[in-house]
């Protein structure tokens, strides 16, 4: 940090404590002035160096919002999203590559929702669920491949609603009700057969509701069962 940056956060920190505006934040450490995290976000655009920004997003990938445009290159976008891949929704559009894209989702599956349409491949869908499985609500249709929709639901049952009809299948199923039993309520009438009903009930009692009518009884008895053993 430069003399002309340190003086200005003197000068800010100053008023910091002689205001009010601290008094609902809990206690403040003096030495946060000086972080790059904290300065970025505080100091005038002009002040804000290029080693100041590329250190603030290291700290904190969120404080990228706080990067003016200008400063926003690709190494500092790039170390936004690694260090917070949510981060990604205040990459510039010109800046949303290939391999920034892929950074954020293998950090947060979910920043898969400020992908560019055009960049999620099927590999990119697949790392971002492979990490989040609610990553699965931003995956295109043409995407929804066997592997993806897969990987979606091993890690998150509830998963298997974004997946179309024509690709559940009684192992996808039976894998989505292994993780999260009541998934079973996403499961087509014409594969909630008696294994996979027992399985969604034994993982979670509740999935009971899901069950059809015929199979109830066989599923209650399961339940009773499981119940004893405890």
């Amino acid at each position: 940090m430069n003399k002309e940056q340190e003086e200005w956060l003197k000068e800010f920190r100053s008023h910091y404590f002689t205001g009010n505006r601290h008094a609902n934040r809990g206690p403040i450490r003096e030495e946060m002035f000086f972080e790059a995290g904290f300065a970025v976000e505080h100091l005038p655009n002009e002040l804000k160096t290029d080693d100041l920004c590329l250190a603030a997003v290291q700290q904190d990938g969120y404080k990228l919002q706080f990067v003016p445009e200008a400063q926003k290159t690709e190494a500092v976008c790039f170390a936004a999203v690694q260090q917070s891949g949510g981060a990604l929704q205040f990459v510039p559009d010109a800046l949303r590559s290939e391999a920034i894209c892929l950074a954020a989702v293998q950090q947060l599956g979910s920043a898969l929702a400020s992908v560019p349409d055009a960049l999620k491949t099927e590999a990119l869908c697949l790392a971002a669920v492979q990490h989040e499985g609610w990553a699965m609500a931003s995956v295109p249709d043409a995407q929804k491949t066997e592997a993806v929709c897969l990987a979606a639901v091993k890690h998150w049952g509830f998963a298997l609603q974004y997946v179309p009809d024509a690709l559940k299948t009684e192992a996808l199923c039976l894998a989505a009700v292994q993780q999260e039993g009541t998934a079973l309520q996403y499961v087509p009438d014409a594969l909630k057969t008696e294994a996979l009903c027992l399985t969604a009930v034994r993982q979670d009692g509740t999935a009971l509701e899901f069950v059809p009518g015929e199979l109830k009884d066989k599923a209650q008895d399961v339940l009773k069962k499981e119940k004893k053993k405890k």
